[in-house]
């Protein structure tokens, strides 16, 4: 009767028939009364069994909880780290619930919008978005890299409460920082971050903020999401500090292009192989607290010193799409010699989606009709030389040698 009800479980769990038979061989070794023999030979399997499975059990408890962490269980759910994928999640119900609320976007976008890879070897995205040509707010003109705020012109201390998504406040750490809907959206879940909105920071980095996004990015679990910035005078259309948070599912020209490291095994170069020019910098998976710190001063400097300098400049972040990467985070840095402001243009405007290979487009005739050469000679166009001097100033930064302000070449 044993050998019928158990033959199948031993069959399948084996480690058990295994830790079942040493006991067995060790019980009738010592021996035992045999009053209450066939009370313990019955009840023996049972206590077995239940002994393999509990020691199984924590034994896969104890693997759970070897994961190293940089810092203690109360402080990590208390923080960004163990917060961010929470809120990610709410973002994207409640972006869904308002894009469903009538008058609250200037549009809506289509389920499955008209898009287009461009032929040629580096596979550039199209999308189809004429309503956001047509219906956005009109851009700002912001005069350079150093403006004043003026509380006349639109800023995010103006937008209907309805438009705030949520407000985070309560990551240990962290500033406070708003999620707003982009009532003009590119994407789904299109949102805009934006940290201490009451102190009104111009359209200018700050390292929390900065810090706040590559964490944020690190701690969430969905490679679709990507974050960009627009300086003034590189398709920055609000001077009020913000970012840009999106969903793109799509495999972009930025995922695969081919990288050079640079200086200091974590800076890398698009390579020379390829069309267009930036430097990555990389946050692996297993960076410590004081690696992520240093990374980011790192980043900052470089976007403080493009401002001093007048060098328009875009952001994109993303996780490592490349195969074996998963879990590092990018940021892609692309330095503009040429100082613009939105306009309608002949092709097409430059932001940090188009050079990372997004395009959006307010016309399906020039959709369909678009070139990997025009696009390629339109980037190269607005980066010009600029990224030359950013190649040699980052090293200079990560080499702990930079040079003085009154060092510095003046870029117009």
């Amino acid at each position: 009767m044993f050998s019928r009800h158990f033959r199948v479980f031993f069959r399948i769990h084996r480690h058990v028939f295994q830790t079942f038979r040493a006991h067995i061989r060790s019980f009738l070794f010592n021996g035992f009364h045999k009053s209450c023999s066939l009370r313990v030979g019955t009840l023996l399997p049972l206590v077995i069994l239940r002994s393999a499975e509990c020691s199984q059990r924590d034994d896969q408890e104890v693997r759970r909880l070897s994961r190293k962490r940089t810092m203690s269980k109360v402080r990590y759910e208390t923080c960004l780290e163990g917060r961010a994928q929470n809120y990610l999640n709410a973002i994207k119900v409640r972006w869904e619930q308002l894009h469903k609320t009538p008058g609250l976007f200037s549009y809506q976008l289509h389920k499955t919008p008209q898009c287009r890879r461009i032929p040629g070897h580096w596979g550039f995205y199209t999308e189809l978005n004429a309503d956001r040509a047509l219906k956005r707010r009109r851009p700002q003109t912001i005069e350079n890299l150093n403006p004043t705020f003026k509380p006349t012109m639109f800023n995010f201390n103006k937008v209907n409460a309805q438009e705030v998504i949520m407000t985070i406040h309560d990551a240990f750490g962290s500033p406070e920082v708003q999620m707003i809907i982009n009532k003009s959206p590119i994407t789904k879940y299109h949102t805009l971050i934006c940290p201490e909105v009451g102190k009104n920071h111009v359209q200018r980095i700050t390292r929390d903020v900065l810090e706040f996004c590559i964490t944020f990015m690190r701690s969430i679990d969905d490679k679709n999401i990507r974050m960009g910035y627009n300086s003034p005078g590189a398709l920055a259309s609000v001077n009020h500090l913000h970012f840009h948070l999106l969903h793109m599912p799509q495999d972009l020209y930025i995922d695969q292009a081919p990288l050079d490291e640079l200086v200091g095994g974590h800076v890398y170069r698009l390579s020379r192989r390829a069309p267009t020019e930036a430097i990555c910098i990389v946050f692996n998976k297993e960076d410590n607290a004081e690696q992520v710190e240093e990374k980011v001063d790192q980043l900052y400097k470089l976007a403080m010193w493009m401002c001093q300098n007048n060098m328009p400049h875009n952001l994109f972040i993303t996780q490592d799409r490349r195969k074996g990467k998963s879990g590092d985070v990018q940021v892609f840095v692309f330095a503009r010699s040429e100082y613009c402001v939105n306009k309608d243009l002949v092709d097409f405007n430059v932001g940090f989606c188009e050079l990372a290979g997004y395009i959006p487009l307010p016309d399906p005739d020039k959709m369909e009709n678009l070139t990997e050469l025009q696009v390629l000679y339109r980037i190269r166009t607005v980066t010009g030389e600029a990224p030359k001097a950013v190649y040699e100033e980052i090293t200079n930064i990560v080499e702990g040698c930079e040079q003085s302000l009154w060092d510095l070449p003046l870029t117009i």
